[in-house]
């Protein structure tokens, strides 16, 4: 899936849309930012952004924007050193 993704985009940013394809590809170290985008708005039932398994995920603010009624939080995903196989 996702070489077929970044084919595809040729070179171009990739956007990610729902919780379980974007657990996948924080798994796999293949994210580099999270925009997050807060709406006035509560709601009882949902999908959770990141299921339990996930783990820790540290991000690192990057900017914040404002339109209208909507805010956008932009974070960086801090990647986390990988053991080596010696």
């Amino acid at each position: 899936m996702h070489a077929t993704a970044r084919g595809a985009a040729g070179g171009k940013n990739l956007e990610i849309l729902g919780a379980d394809v974007a657990a996948q590809c924080l798994r796999r170290g293949l994210v580099d930012e999270i925009l997050v985008y807060v709406l006035p708005v509560l709601l009882g039932d949902g999908v959770r952004f990141s299921p339990p398994t996930l783990g820790r995920i540290d991000l690192e603010p990057l900017g914040t924007t404002r339109s209208g009624a909507v805010t956008m939080l932009r974070f960086r995903v801090r990647k986390q050193a990988r053991p080596s196989n010696r």
